[in-house]
This record gives C-alpha cells, sequence and structure tokens, in this order.
C-alpha cells in the first residue's frame, strides 16, 4: 500500500491529507451535496459523454457505441437513456487495447 500511495501524485496527496471537510460546513448555510473525498474523485474521474470519448478514442460514436454493446467498454446510463464514460473506464479500455494487441 505504501508503494501505491508514492505513485499518487502529490498534489492529490496534499488534498486527501486535509482529512474531512466537518470544520468547513459550520462555514455553510446548508450541507455538502458530496464529502470532500467523493468530490476529489469527481474532479479526478470525470463524467464523459458519448462524443467526448469517441473523441478520446479516435473513432466516430457509432464505434463507441458498438463496443458498449459487445460489452467492452463499461458506461453508465442517464435517465434520458445516454451512455456516460468514466475516464478511469475509457484509460481502462485504452490499456486493454493496446496490450491485446502486443505481440
Amino acid at each position: 500500500p505504501a508503494d501505491l500511495w508514492n505513485l499518487v501524485p502529490r498534489h492529490i496527496q496534499t488534498l486527501i491529507a486535509m482529512g474531512s471537510d466537518e470544520g468547513v460546513q459550520r462555514n455553510y448555510k446548508r450541507a455538502f451535496k458530496e464529502s470532500r473525498i467523493e468530490l476529489i474523485s469527481r474532479l479526478l474521474d470525470p463524467t464523459l459523454s458519448l462524443e467526448d470519448t469517441a473523441r478520446l478514442l479516435k473513432v466516430c460514436p457509432t464505434t463507441v457505441r458498438r463496443y458498449t454493446n459487445k460489452g467492452l467498454l463499461r458506461h453508465q446510463r442517464t435517465t434520458g437513456d445516454q451512455r456516460r464514460f468514466k475516464l478511469s473506464d475509457v484509460l481502462a479500455f485504452l490499456e486493454a487495447q493496446s496490450t491485446s494487441r502486443e505481440p
């Protein structure tokens, strides 16, 4: 675990080490919608649209749909039934594709 922690960028380590937002919450009238850790996670692993994902993968949106239909690329559906992707899932897909092509 310590070796893994050393791989985390220093600025992320600093944010996480600051702890919870209990003291800060007193300065706000409304409760926070998410914890600090949830906020950091959301900012570091954003949700992408179908079009953004296609651009990152350098393919057309139809190809991204095919990947999801085949179960190759994880996604979530919105209430409007649109596909959304976590950046970490797109990066994992890219890594899996590159390792499967290696000799």
